[in-house]
């Protein structure tokens, strides 16, 4: 499990966090970019303040983080 930033400044600083917690947490830069990329670009504004608020991911996060990963894997 990773901890989760705080939305600060922008989505592009919010979002290098989380790929920098990512690769921390194992995952290949380009994979972990992948991830954010397309959790992201699924969310607007309002719904990323409200993930970066918790302190912990919901089931239904954690299953769309594992289905993304699986999915940013070359070949699969």
């Amino acid at each position: 499990m990773f901890a989760l930033v705080a939305c600060g400044g922008s989505r592009d600083r919010a979002r290098g966090d989380l790929v920098d917690q990512l690769v921390e947490g194992g995952l290949p830069d380009e994979i972990a970019e992948c991830v954010v990329e397309a959790f992201f670009d699924a969310r607007d504004d309002d719904e990323l303040r409200e993930f970066f608020a918790r302190d912990d991911l919901t089931d239904a996060e954690r299953e769309e983080f594992a289905r993304l990963g699986e999915a940013c894997v070359p070949g699969t």
